[in-house]
């Protein structure tokens, strides 16, 4: 057994456990599906922090420019990054997939004035006091630092174990999950129909194998930086679990309100 094959099989249970979650049959209706965007936004705008990260180690933009090694982890860095800073819509219009999920909310009535200046105000300081400033929910709060303490690790393969289990790995089925199982049709929510169906194709099809190849390549035979890439994952995957239970409470605040 390869010690990818090891983590996998190791975050099976945690993936059994986000993919059977409850969450998915609770978003029922148009208010729901608002809440449910409303606090998931924030794990769609960490996301490129993660890729630019590892796309600052695979392929740094500062001159003067060197050949790198580990071309098509270059590629494959450089085309994530095209997608989700510039994909297009269905109408060809281009945007980030950030952008793209904002326009979404906007279209359900969810508020994406509040995520959107968030983001277009966010420095690489005091993000703590930055996020209290916008009084985000500390549950989102725990979420936001669990990603910027890998990235603050500054170890390329903890992001990567974060990027690979914790996002391109488990989006597809998740995603699945969700469009399968939620009460709100095509035409209630298009764009955001079109957001998951989108990171299902890009994330299961093409990004999933090539983000354990850069795994394996980041880790190498160094024992210990495969259990920190295992732990890193383990901790990925509860933090999603974490923000699913969080919105389901909402859900159960607000229907005893």
């Amino acid at each position: 057994m390869t010690m990818i094959q090891h983590i996998q099989k190791e975050l099976t249970p945690l993936y059994q456990k986000l993919n059977s979650h409850h969450i998915y049959k609770k978003v029922d209706d148009n208010n729901k599906l608002q809440t449910f965007m409303e606090n998931h936004v924030y794990s769609v705008w960490d996301f490129m922090s993660l890729v630019k990260f590892l796309q600052n180690h695979f392929a740094p933009s500062a001159p003067p420019w060197k050949p790198r090694e580990h071309k098509d982890i270059i590629h494959f860095i450089n085309d994530i990054v095209l997608e989700e800073e510039s994909d297009h819509l269905p109408d060809g219009r281009t945007m980030s997939h950030f952008e793209m999920y904002c326009l979404a909310m906007a279209e359900v009535g969810a508020n994406s004035d509040k995520p959107f200046s968030f983001v277009q105000n966010i420095t690489s300081t005091n993000l703590q006091e930055q996020m209290n400033s916008f009084d985000l929910p500390l549950e989102i709060q725990a979420g936001v630092q669990k990603t910027f303490g890998f990235l603050n690790s500054h170890k390329p393969h903890i992001a990567a174990a974060a990027f690979c289990f914790g996002r391109e790995n488990m989006i597809p089925n998740m995603f699945r999950e969700l469009l399968n199982k939620m009460n709100i049709s095509k035409e209630q929510a298009p764009l955001f129909h079109f957001y998951l169906s989108r990171h299902i194709e890009l994330d299961g099809e093409i990004h999933g194998p090539m983000a354990l190849k850069m795994v394996e390549i980041l880790c190498a035979d160094d024992k210990q930086r495969w259990e920190e890439a295992l732990t890193t994952a383990q901790d990925s995957i509860q933090s999603r679990i974490n923000l699913w239970n969080y919105i389901c409470l909402l859900y159960t605040s607000d229907a005893a309100d």
